[in-house]
């Protein structure tokens, strides 16, 4: 499948692009009293529940408008509530939809107005963002990308990388958000309410339908926001829709997004270092048997060996200025 000395060259050409060479981790601290704010920043930190975005929404009549009272209420620079500001003034561009009769058109007007939110919302978050690999994707290819899921930033930031139309697999939740809903049914989205049992099967036939449509997909086979190390099991099923419609699937590894915000939090930090790893496209209409009844697996393996890659990295960085500072 994907070679271990695929890591090596990739990095590499993530660097011939003017990627950062230095081994220093995000933030480079130049002294022992911004070592130890670095060190601060990485350390363990109690699990959030996850669950108050749905709980939110299912509770309130206008979820978008509760969320932004939330949001002001614990995000003290004010970063979130500008996001979700502008979330909302993508609705002025939702009249225009129903006057558009072209497909091809109306499909690059959705693409374009979620690029420009995504993009939006990364130059608020004052984001760094670090994309590696990206020359793996042809424009015109139809792909089911995989990515490990660590924050609400993730979606912005997939989108905001992914140079082509795309859509997600996304929890039925999102239905219920004005404005973000719209856009994500206009671009193709696939919803699935994980609380009921038949809906994983519609979604899996739907997905199907997309990709062999030619629409490309974006999935999160965790099925929830990880908060642990590394990466959770794989749920499975998704993933064979595109070994079922000979569609590449591409493994995307996210590091650092849940440091811009973490799952359950409203609040914002500000000039995170976020690496997106986009990996080599696995052809699946040359699998093996064996290999697509474990593709799931396959695909885990390759985003894990990224993900524990950067967080051992990151990790001896710290011990070794963990060290200075003391010193």
């Amino acid at each position: 499948m994907t070679k271990s000395h695929k890591k090596d060259t990739d990095l590499e050409k993530s660097r011939s692009e003017g990627k950062p060479e230095s081994d220093d981790p995000p933030g480079n601290p130049e002294s022992p009293t911004a070592a130890l704010a670095s060190i601060e920043e990485y350390k363990a930190e109690p699990e959030i529940d996850a669950n108050r975005y749905a709980e939110i929404a299912l509770k309130s009549k206008i979820p978008l408008l509760r969320f932004l009272q939330v949001t002001i209420r614990e995000d003290m620079l004010f970063l979130l509530p500008r996001i979700l500001i502008r979330t909302i003034r993508t609705m002025r561009r939702i009249p225009h939809t129903f006057f558009i009769k072209d497909e091809v058109e109306l499909k690059h007007y959705v693409f374009q107005t979620i690029a420009q939110w995504s993009k939006s919302v990364l130059k608020i978050a004052k984001m760094k963002l670090d994309i590696r690999g990206i020359e793996y994707i042809k424009p015109d290819q139809t792909y089911l990308f995989v990515s490990n899921h660590r924050s609400p930033a993730d979606i912005p930031v997939l989108f905001a990388t992914i140079p082509q139309p795309v859509a997600f697999v996304a929890n039925a939740i999102f239905q219920k958000i004005p404005a973000l809903s719209y856009w994500m049914r206009a671009s193709g989205t696939v919803f699935i309410d994980q609380n009921n049992p038949k809906s994983a099967l519609a979604a899996f036939k739907s997905m199907a339908r997309r990709l062999s449509k030619g629409r490309s997909l974006i999935l999160f086979p965790e099925g929830h926001m990880h908060q642990g190390k590394g990466v959770d099991t794989f749920n499975r099923g998704g993933i064979f829709s595109a070994v079922l419609t000979g569609t590449p699937i591409v493994p995307i590894c996210l590091y650092g997004t849940d440091k811009v915000i973490r799952p359950g939090s409203f609040h914002i930090n500000p000039y995170k270092h976020v690496i997106v790893e986009v990996c080599a496209p696995i052809e699946t209409t040359n699998l093996r048997r064996t290999e697509k009844k474990d593709i799931d697996a396959i695909v885990h393996d390759i985003i894990a060996e990224k993900r524990a890659f950067y967080e051992k990295k990151y990790t001896s960085h710290l011990s070794k200025y963990t060290k200075t500072a003391i010193n």
